[in-house]
């Protein structure tokens, strides 16, 4: 199990950079965990699209899913060029008072999420979601696969409901959108102390920091979570790869 850093800004992206993305590789997978504004360029730089085979939407912010119209369109060009052989599957966070909508065209199938969804693949990797304390509805995901536990909270306030989804992962890759002394909550978001917190309490092996502000010195982040978690931390960066 692979994770590569697409997308690491919050809110929006740097220059030459991307918000919210990052590339899971797994078995004969190629799944795409957010699609933030940017993500497409980004991305290209490591597969194709029409490599992809599933895409996970977290929630309706511009910084998780700007991208999707982009990733609609190709995916139709790929079809009719004949690069893709079957269409791309967008699993997509949303709940029953959820209005938003995306083209649905030739080349992708959505397929509507909530917190008790769990979708299998058939060589046995398996998702399951969770729901986070976020201003909109928004779903974390756990990715297991022969053993081994990915787990990313997409956007979310400090909740300690979250520990049992999060437990014993094999990495954590969570928010860090503010630092310490800030009131995160206020944004719907957690700062580095509180990820680091989190991490401790769900005893994950390795915690990896994203959605990082544009203000400050971002190293900082680092050095806040390892306050509170004992573990390697270790701060998104642009095309950095995590292998499980």
């Amino acid at each position: 199990m692979k994770v590569r850093v697409i997308g690491r800004w919050g809110a929006y992206p740097k220059r030459g950079e991307a918000t919210a993305g990052f590339l899971l590789e797994v078995g004969n997978h190629k799944i795409l965990l957010d699609c933030g504004s940017g993500v497409l360029s980004v991305l290209q730089n490591y597969i194709e699209l029409h490599e992809l085979t599933a895409v996970f939407v977290s929630h309706n912010h511009f910084d998780h899913m700007a991208d999707l119209g982009s990733l609609q369109y190709a995916c139709l060009i790929d079809m009719d060029l004949k690069q893709r052989d079957t269409p791309l599957r967008l699993l997509v966070a949303k709940d029953s008072k959820d209005e938003w909508a995306i083209p649905v065209l030739k080349g992708t199938i959505e397929q509507e999420i909530n917190q008790d969804t769990i979708v299998t693949f058939e060589d046995g990797l398996t998702l399951t979601f969770f729901r986070t304390d976020h201003d909109v509805f928004c779903l974390g995901v756990k990715i297991s696969y022969q053993g081994k536990n990915l787990v990313y909270t997409a956007d979310t306030r400090y909740d300690e409901s979250l520990v049992p989804y999060l437990r014993d992962a094999d990495l954590l890759l969570t928010e860090a959108s503010f630092y310490a002394n800030f009131d995160a909550a206020r944004y719907g978001h957690m700062t580095s102390t509180e990820a680091g917190l989190l991490a401790s309490k769900a005893g994950v092996k390795k915690l990896l920091l994203t959605h990082l502000p544009h203000f400050g010195e971002i190293q900082v982040l680092r050095e806040e979570a390892a306050l509170m978690f004992s573990g390697e931390v270790v701060l998104a960066d642009l095309g950095l790869q995590v292998v499980l």
